[in-house]
């Protein structure tokens, strides 16, 4: 075998990019097979936390709506215990308007969610709304380990491939070195 000087070499069995390849990840990996499907493997579980995500987002949306439809009912609502009992209550009414009708207006959010009015626990909610943002932490710190472990993966690949030489070439990259290069 001759390089590109013209000397000869001697033909060393281990110097084939085939059998060097997999040693280059002997830490990890063993082979592209098993590097490709690493990568699928990853960026499915990438997908699955991201949807996992986006599904705790709606509900943690939806619940904080409810937190806040309890707390206005439970702020408000001995306002319109002391309408009911109150002897003249336009005159209570016309004072408290707006706390009446805040009460009035959760009350019928609650009941159209199907909240139980009167079991309804307000720190008991907040302490699912909070379970539902740590839960939403980690599934999001698990979903960029994958984006962040997928990337890796995907360079490795690449170098692994331009190092057995079956990488194409980029078109950007061919156009702008004809630009570089001079014509003669």
């Amino acid at each position: 075998v001759q390089d590109n000087t013209g000397q000869i070499m001697r033909h060393n069995r281990n110097s084939d990019p085939q059998r060097i390849a997999p040693v280059f990840f002997r830490k990890k990996l063993f082979s592209l097979a098993e590097l490709e499907h690493k990568i699928a493997v990853k960026t499915e579980a990438g997908k699955s936390a991201k949807q996992s995500v986006v599904e705790l987002e709606h509900r943690i949306k939806d619940l904080a709506e409810i937190i806040k439809y309890a707390q206005q009912y439970k702020d408000n609502r001995s306002y319109h215990i002391g309408y009911k009992k109150a002897k003249n209550p336009d005159a209570y009414f016309r004072r408290y308007e707006s706390q009446i009708i805040l009460y009035g207006g959760a009350r019928h959010m609650l009941e159209q969610a199907g909240i139980n009015l009167k079991g309804l626990n307000v720190d008991k909610l907040k302490a699912e709304y909070q379970e539902l943002m740590k839960q939403k932490s980690e599934l999001t710190s698990t979903y960029k380990d994958c984006e962040k472990e997928v990337r890796e993966l995907k360079r490795k690949q690449e170098n692994l491939n331009q190092y057995l030489g079956r990488t194409q070439p980029d078109p950007a990259q061919d156009q702008q070195e004809k630009k570089d290069t001079p014509n003669l």
